[in-house]
């Protein structure tokens, strides 16, 4: 797995130039570029999988030949009313590592946070669903002021790539 990053290209920009570094010869546009019907992203044929995320002055992309979700979130000042969401062993937690994790999952399912709120907490590093630990792989990154997180669903590596 390949973590594209930049604080200079647009989310489009990287990921033409992420396709490119992992040898994908189409650009990231129909026809090649599809969408599921909850909407995420994908590349058509025997192409690989990615996911891409943005944020005020940061976007990422993960590339690999599995499913993957990836998030990331600038670190600023939280909403108390944020926390109320919070299970009492996520409060003790660092939150964007939390928020970030969850994000991280739904959009390897290609889910919304939203729909799967209530049945997620994040704990000592994994993730659980209806109280029973989920078999993905989380990885945290924090990159200046910027927290990332990968979530794969088996054992993965990645390699940070800045461009």
């Amino acid at each position: 797995m390949k973590l594209f990053y930049s604080t200079a290209l647009t989310p489009a920009q990287l990921l033409t130039c992420a396709l490119e570094a992992v040898g994908y010869p189409h650009p990231p546009a129909p026809p090649y570029l599809k969408r599921t019907e909850r909407g995420k992203p994908y590349l058509a044929g025997d192409a690989p999988h990615f996911s891409l995320t943005h944020t005020k002055g940061l976007c990422a992309v993960a590339v690999g030949n599995a499913e993957v979700g990836l998030d990331a979130e600038l670190k600023r000042e939280v909403p108390k009313t944020v926390y109320a969401h919070l299970t009492p062993e996520e409060k003790e937690e660092d939150f964007f590592e939390v928020w970030t994790a969850k994000e991280a999952y739904v959009k390897l399912l290609g889910d919304t946070l939203a729909s799967r709120y209530r049945t997620l907490r994040y704990c000592g590093g994994v993730l659980y669903e209806n109280g029973a630990p989920l078999p993905v792989t989380l990885l945290h990154w924090e990159i200046q002021n910027f927290v990332l997180c990968l979530c794969t669903q088996g054992p993965t590596e990645a390699e940070l790539i800045e461009l």
